[in-house]
């Protein structure tokens, strides 16, 4: 008969799935545009940030959400893919992550970007919640050729479905 599963090991394990979810979100709301999903995964206090050569820091849930969804609305698309998170359990309301992430953009003829990076997480549990209190990006690989791919369907599409 199989050895019970110690009950801290399976909460560690629901807080680890949990954060992953918490990135997968993220993503999937930059996507398609969804800041109302999107407003739901920031500590009030938060800090979002893109390090060099960007070098841009934005405190602030609400200034976040402004922010983000100010620039990524301006896109004709963004498209961007998590692959694989490392999730680091400091305490029972802390946490850490790194994310490698693969992400497409276009703005018209004006702005391409091909862009590999990492994410830098901090994480802290409100209310029973895993949110993002501070989100570091560190670009690794960026390519700004023009994207010649053809885009099928509008980011409005994206969000009805």
């Amino acid at each position: 008969m199989p050895e019970p599963i110690d009950p801290r090991t399976l909460a560690a394990w629901v807080d680890k799935l949990a954060i992953q979810e918490l990135i997968l979100t993220y993503s999937d709301a930059a996507t398609r545009g969804d800041w109302a999903t999107f407003a739901t995964l920031w500590a009030p206090d938060a800090v979002w940030e893109v390090g060099a050569p960007i070098g841009s820091r934005v405190e602030g849930a609400e200034a976040i959400i402004e922010v983000a969804s100010t620039n990524v609305d301006s896109e004709d698309f963004l498209v961007q893919m998590p692959h694989g998170s490392l999730v680091r359990l400091v305490d029972g309301d802390h946490a850490t992550a790194t994310t490698m992430i693969h992400a497409l953009a276009r703005k018209g003829d004006e702005h391409s970007v091909t862009n590999y990076g990492i994410y830098y997480d901090e994480l802290v549990r409100i209310d029973g919640e895993w949110r993002f209190s501070r989100r570091l990006l560190q670009p690794v690989y960026s390519e700004t050729e023009p994207l010649p791919g053809v885009v099928p369907v509008t980011r409005d599409e994206l969000k009805r479905r």
